[in-house]
């Protein structure tokens, strides 16, 4: 028992005091830096960060309390400790364009992972086939003529041996597609690591 109040108590010792000081200067200020922060959104955006902070009201209930038990430590343990009253604080023009960027990176968070959702429901999943997926049509015509942009390419890519490349690789494919047809092979399952 005695060698466990020694392993739980060698923290406190006076080596690590100016440690501790330090860490409770740094807690301090970001105890002060956070009040002012929320303090300045609700300046900024006075309606729409009220309903945000009464979403968690029960979380923040918690926090409040231990940061006014904070400050009153803070205020009886340091008398060099500057407050700053940020409730005349005018906010800046730079100020406001930063919380609205801010926002508007958050909507379109919120935009791209609705299209992941959308994305997320076209999902085949391993012990499906890919090809039932693949056969959706369209009723559009199509835009240029089929194979225009690829023959292009490798005109660009391989000068006059294009048709030649072309031909191979349109063999291969259909060498491989018709023993897909033929053996109707089930497709390696992709499994996340995230289980």
């Amino acid at each position: 028992m005695d060698h466990v109040s020694t392993l739980m108590s060698w923290f406190s010792s006076p080596v690590y005091s100016r440690y501790w000081q330090h860490y409770q200067h740094a807690m301090n200020w970001y105890q002060r830096h956070r009040r002012a922060y929320r303090k300045a959104m609700e300046v900024a955006y006075a309606p729409y960060y009220c309903q945000q902070s009464q979403r968690y009201a029960d979380w923040r209930d918690d926090e409040e309390e231990e940061e006014e038990s904070d400050a009153e430590d803070e205020e009886s343990s340091s008398d060099s400790v500057i407050e700053c009253d940020v409730s005349n604080m005018e906010i800046s023009e730079e100020l406001r364009q930063y919380f609205a960027q801010t926002e508007k990176h958050r909507e379109e968070l919120k935009r791209q992972q609705q299209l992941e959702a959308e994305q997320e429901d076209s999902y085949v999943p391993a012990d499906q086939s890919l090809h039932s997926s693949f056969l959706r049509s369209s009723v559009a015509p199509p835009t240029e003529r089929p194979g225009e942009r690829r023959a292009a390419e490798m005109k660009k890519l391989y000068g006059d041996d294009a048709p030649k490349i072309l031909a191979m690789e349109a063999a291969m494919q259909l060498t491989f597609d018709r023993n897909c047809d033929l053996k109707q092979p089930n497709y390696w399952p992709v499994i996340p690591l995230k289980l």
